[in-house]
């Protein structure tokens, strides 16, 4: 992490710990729910950089079905030149089975030049559970199989029936503020070599009805990384976010 990911999560964290309570008032009876985020860093001087990001997430949830969708993009540039874009969507199903149980499919696309992916293109089913549902934690565990497709800017393309764990937990601090993580494996079920792992964790403060400030770190690991490109990358950020 360079010092402008420190300086930026260091001011991120201040304004969380200072950030008084708010009433936050969703419309917690309306079958929609989604936020959208924005977060930005730039330099100047000796250099100039430049970093980009958007997301948003959306809920549908009628009787007995949940939808989701999210979406994340980042850029990166230096004197004006691009240097590399990511792009990671997803899109998920669920239908409820019995008390704590569910059956869901999900599929995503992943285009990260970061890391010499020119695109990923995953399919995946299984069952989730609700392992823990009492307030203040909850931790929702996914398991099923897939496939994936990855094209990458150097070596051999891939197709490979994938293993999917996932497992999603959250801890509410207060009416105003929570903790989420989100872990992820992905075995490879054909060489056994092209294994991944991803994990998440964001804090967020509520700062008005409608705003909040999220400070987020998410790790990637790539066992069989794209040829010259390294197995782990972080993305470290502070960002605006929406709900509505």
């Amino acid at each position: 992490m360079n010092r402008r990911h420190v300086f930026l999560l260091s001011l991120a964290l201040i304004s969380f710990a200072s950030t008084p309570a708010a009433a936050q008032n969703p419309a917690e009876d309306s079958l929609w729910a989604g936020s959208a985020e924005v977060s930005a860093v730039a330099t100047s001087g000796n250099s100039d950089t430049r970093t980009f990001g958007l997301g948003g997430e959306l809920t549908y949830d009628p009787s007995g079905w949940s939808w989701r969708a999210r979406a994340a993009y980042v850029e990166t540039s230096a004197d004006d030149l691009l240097r590399a874009r990511s792009f990671n969507g997803l899109a998920e199903a669920s239908r409820n089975l019995k008390d704590q149980l569910e059956v869901y499919g999900r599929g995503g696309y992943l285009r990260d030049l970061f890391a010499g992916i020119e695109r990923r293109v995953t399919t995946e089913g299984g069952l989730a559970w609700e392992a823990i549902a009492g307030a203040p934690h909850s931790l929702q565990i996914l398991v099923g199989g897939g496939v994936t497709r990855e094209i990458r800017l150097v070596g051999e393309d891939l197709t490979i029936g994938t293993a999917n764990a996932t497992g999603r937990y959250v801890l509410t601090l207060s009416n105003t503020s929570k903790i989420t993580e989100e872990a992820s494996f992905v075995g490879d079920l054909n060489t056994g070599e092209n294994w991944r792992i991803a994990n998440e964790v964001a804090a967020t403060a509520t700062l008005t009805r409608l705003f909040s400030l999220k400070v987020s770190h998410k790790l990637s690991y790539l066992n069989a990384p794209v040829p010259g490109f390294k197995s782990t990358d972080t993305i470290s950020s502070a960002a605006l976010v929406a709900t509505f």
